[in-house]
């Protein structure tokens, strides 16, 4: 925990001393209030050993604790360093006044017993001069608040029997060159904020309401500066609660208590630091509505006038500010405190104008990216031609489906969350848009939650819009949702006003495929006759619209509704016709034909074509890599194997089954599957 600023430069003697009897302990009065950091402190201790680097760079954000834990294990480790411990607060966090080792070194000098008229001005030669002194001897130095490796260089001491302690904001790459280790340091975590915050304002208090006590640190960010603030106001403040602490600093009250600078004041002194780009490029970040954002985004809002050319050299700023940090080379990631920070910077820096252009620029982004993988999961898909506020020529394409799918499931959070910044922005378009672009996820991977709610604002979108075809097209992926989700009843409503909508605009193809879905559900309800009824009025529409994918769709329904009455030799019949225009076209429904052939197979007592369709229903989906379907034809499969008593197979596909439904949040049906596995281990006697 970084407790208080540490004021002025250098800690030294006011009197130097002879040079023999100089032994300097300028080291700050380590922090009273210190909890957990037992990995960073071990990652220190390495430091301790003869063959290991003999410098050590602590980075993290603003307020962290970075040199609190410096302090705390130098002063922990004291009598490691008999001939004198050096500190100076190198002041990086204050980009217009960083000092110059030519300042440092003549105080660390005097503070070693060297007279001043033997200190010369030069830089070299002081550097030259200070490491002969400290040649023979074990030193301690610590760097506080470096901006630069230049700046902590000349610092180094140069015996290896001395250890050199770097803080910084940022992740000074080039003394890890030299040699250094890296010692990252992040926030804590909530029960060790909680301890801290106790031993600031008193454990009692903070036992008597520990569910607000950790609402107050979740607030901070588990930051421990911020922890400190609020500990401070419990402090000081004895009449005020939990509660109303963790509300002000959710408001992210700055309020300077005792010296102490607040979370916001001290991102302020990173913020300033940055180039004008890398700041434009923060503030417009913050806008994403969530804390991981891939290098496509950043590109995107670099994009609104005035634009920011150097892109990537800005991200890696951010990221050498530890203001962002990089899971990986593609993906950066804010910390909620942070993005804060940088959200209030937009507010304050950024005209209207332009956060409203960065936001359309995001949206534009994810709608680019969501098209494209779209197209290639789900080529023969018609859609409406899409519509961007601004267009790109940034190249957006997916070498196969598998990496599509994985983009969109890797996606779908910002995706649900980039259409609800679409809400908030009123651009009802690219809301409806966003909900037609993620079909694929949805067909593929099921979401059932986000696929309702994503489709029900789609249609309040196209609704605003007055666009009656869009409009129609989100009822019916409503209502598909909402029919998988086992809402057969809404599902049937949703359909009738896709319908009718269908009907107002005189789509006769769309009529088709809205009544193929009704058709559908009418058989998820075991309605036989109107299922049949309604699905050949479908055909026969979808004939009429030469659709020849509809029409073998709803061959496909007819074939399952036949097999389910045991209407077989029909069933096949069916089901062959809608094989015949699927097979080898990559769409998502050629798995689907292949395995209500093998149902409808194994239902007939023909195990051994169930056996044959059921493993080419794996295959069409090899390109995706497992998807909800996969899951129902494992589920199949297990079928197939009691069919054949070989319970040790059964067992296996339906575990695997459960194991697809569990990861997509398919509660129902991996509940089914359970069951399943139930019953099959009473037959067993397992």
């Amino acid at each position: 925990m970084q407790a208080a600023t540490i004021h002025g430069d250098v800690f030294i003697g006011a009197h130097p001393t002879p040079r023999s009897h100089s032994v300097p302990r300028q080291l700050p009065q380590a922090p009273r209030h210190f909890t957990n950091r037992t990995d960073n402190l071990a990652a220190l201790n390495h430091l301790r050993d003869p063959a290991a680097p003999s410098m050590a760079v602590v980075t993290g954000p603003a307020g962290v604790g970075k040199t609190s834990l410096a302090l705390r294990w130098l002063q922990e480790h004291r009598d490691d360093w008999p001939d004198g411990q050096l500190y100076v607060d190198l002041r990086g966090h204050l980009s217009e006044v960083p000092i110059s080792p030519s300042t440092i070194l003549p105080q660390f000098l005097r503070a070693l017993g060297v007279p001043v008229g033997e200190i010369p001005t030069d830089l070299a030669e002081q550097t030259a001069l200070y490491r002969t002194v400290i040649a023979d001897q074990r030193i301690a130095v610590l760097c506080d608040n470096a901006l630069s490796a230049a700046q902590v260089r000349p610092l180094r001491p140069a015996s290896e029997a001395s250890v050199c302690l770097v803080t910084s904001r940022w992740h000074l790459s080039s003394l890890l060159l030299d040699g250094a280790a890296l010692v990252p340091l992040g926030p804590l975590d909530t029960d060790s904020a909680i301890e801290l915050l106790g031993q600031i304002a008193g454990q009692e208090r903070i036992a008597a309401d520990r569910v607000a006590a950790r609402s107050m640190v979740t607030a901070s960010g588990c930051f421990p500066l911020s922890v400190a603030v609020g500990g401070a106001l419990l402090l000081t403040r004895p009449e005020w609660t939990l509660a109303s602490v963790a509300t002000q600093l959710t408001a992210r009250h700055t309020a300077d208590l005792d010296g102490e600078v607040s979370m916001s004041a001290s991102l302020d002194q990173s913020y300033a630091a940055l180039s004008e780009a890398a700041a434009r490029l923060y503030r417009r970040l913050s806008l994403h509505p969530g804390a991981v954002f891939s290098k496509h985004i950043a590109q995107a809002v670099a994009a609104t006038p005035p634009a920011v050319d150097n892109t990537e050299d800005c991200l890696a700023a951010l990221v050498d500010a530890n203001l962002l940090t990089a899971p990986d080379p593609e993906r950066f990631r804010f910390h909620d405190v942070i993005h804060q920070h940088a959200r209030d910077r937009a507010e304050s820096d950024e005209t209207g104008e332009q956060r409203h252009e960065s936001v359309e620029r995001i949206i534009d982004a994810y709608l680019t990216w969501a098209n494209a993988a779209d197209r290639v999961l789900y080529p023969q898909r018609r859609r409406p031609p899409a519509e961007y506020a601004h267009a790109s020529s940034a190249r957006t394409e997916f070498a196969n489906a598998a990496t599509a799918l994985a983009w969109f499931d890797l996606e779908r959070e910002n995706l649900l969350a980039v259409q609800r910044l679409a809400v908030e922005s009123g651009l009802d378009g690219a809301t409806w848009q966003l909900a037609d672009a993620m079909w694929a996820l949805f067909i593929y991977l099921r979401y059932r939650d986000d696929w309702i709610s994503v489709h029900e604002l789609g249609v309040a979108g196209a609704a605003q819009c007055g666009h009656r075809l869009a409009e129609s097209r989100m009822h019916t992926g409503l209502g598909i949702a909402l029919r998988d989700a086992g809402r057969l009843r809404d599902a049937l409503r949703a359909f009738t006003a896709a319908l009718a909508l269908r009907r107002e605009i005189a789509d006769r193809r769309g009529e088709g495929l809205v009544l193929h879905n009704i058709g559908i559900t009418h058989r998820r309800m075991g309605d036989w006759d109107t299922a049949r009824s309604v699905l050949k009025t479908a055909l026969s529409i979808r004939e009429e619209s030469n659709d020849i994918r509809g029409v073998a769709r709803v061959h496909g329904t007819l074939g399952e509704v036949e097999s389910l009455t045991g209407n077989h030799e029909t069933a096949l019949a069916h089901l062959t016709r809608a094989r015949a225009a699927l097979t080898h076209t990559q769409d998502p429904y050629e798995a689907l034909t292949e395995r209500l052939l093998g149902e409808a197979h194994l239902r007939s007592g023909n195990l051994h074509a169930a056996l044959t369709h059921l493993t080419a229903a794996l295959e069409a989906l090899r390109h995706t890599g497992e998807v909800f379907e996969t899951g129902a034809i494992h589920e199949a499969f297990g079928e197939l194997a009691e069919c054949e008593h070989d319970t040790v197979s059964a067992r296996s596909h339906y575990a695997r089954a459960e194991a697809i439904y569990t990861r997509l949040s398919a509660g129902r049906d991996a509940h089914r599957i359970a069951n399943r596995l139930r019953n099959l281990d009473s037959a067993t006697g397992e």
